[in-house]
Parts: structure tokens; C-alpha cells; sequence
């Protein structure tokens, strides 16, 4: 018995968790990205803290989207 939730994937069953880390470091290097483009990284004072914390919230974002009733 699976617990917690499970997606199938090309007929392979993967942990919910997986695309939401994807997800989230993939939203960390985009903001990442986007704040050099603008030249405003050099202005985040602690920039490992705050791209953790991008990339974590931006997962946690996509876990509530994709694996609960949280937009009705």
C-alpha cells in the first residue's frame, strides 16, 4: 500500500514530493535569473538563505496547487 500522494509519471509511480522540489529549484534559479537580469541580486543580503527560501516556498506553493482542494 502507497502511502501519501503518488502521480504516474510514463506508467511510473513517483512520491508527490519529487515534482515539487523540481519545481521548486527550477522557480529559484528563475527568480534567480530574473533578479541578476534586472541587477538587483547584488542587493540580497544573504542570498543562499534567500533563494532556499524562494525555492522552498515556490514548492510548497506547488504541492498545495497540485495535491490539495485549496483553491476550491
Amino acid at each position: 500500500m502507497l502511502a501519501g500522494p503518488v502521480i504516474d509519471i510514463a506508467g511510473s509511480y513517483f512520491p508527490g514530493w519529487i515534482p515539487s522540489a523540481v519545481f521548486g529549484v527550477v522557480a529559484a534559479v528563475v527568480l534567480y535569473a530574473l533578479l541578476v537580469k534586472l541587477g538587483m541580486a547584488r542587493w540580497i543580503p544573504l542570498p543562499g538563505l534567500f533563494y532556499l527560501m524562494a525555492g522552498a516556498s515556490a514548492a510548497m506553493l506547488f504541492w498545495l496547487l497540485l495535491f490539495t482542494d485549496a483553491l476550491g
